[in-house]
């Protein structure tokens, strides 16, 4: 039998490694940005829907909440805030995951890794 010379691959770290995280090697914003996403996109929802079936009227000197000022209440000012609240903050976190899966991706390139 012919022995082969087989280089060993890199080591593989297992677990939390708090030197990589004290440096900022280590990016943790994107498992953060998941949970999140969706407390905020749930909260979104509850205030369009308030909006939407609050039964303020929203006559003179009423105050229909945060909503009510942006998009002057009622059942299509919460439906506004409903689709536009909820399509803007997909975009916005959206934008944050592909800078740090850019960051991610150039480490990798940088280290020699497969993505």
């Amino acid at each position: 039998m012919e022995q082969t010379n087989v280089s060993p691959s890199a080591p593989v770290h297992a677990g939390f490694n708090w030197k990589d995280f004290l440096s900022f090697k280590t990016m943790i914003t994107l498992q953060i940005i998941q949970i999140v996403y969706v407390v905020v996109a749930i909260l979104i929802t509850l205030a369009g829907l308030a909006a939407m079936f609050g039964g303020n009227s929203g006559g003179y000197g009423a105050y229909g909440g945060p909503a009510s000022l942006l998009t002057g209440g009622g059942f299509f000012g919460g439906l506004i805030v409903l689709v536009v609240g909820n399509i803007g903050w997909r975009m916005w976190c959206e934008l944050i995951v592909v800078f740090f899966r850019m960051n991610k991706t150039l480490n990798n390139i940088e280290t020699g890794q497969k993505i």
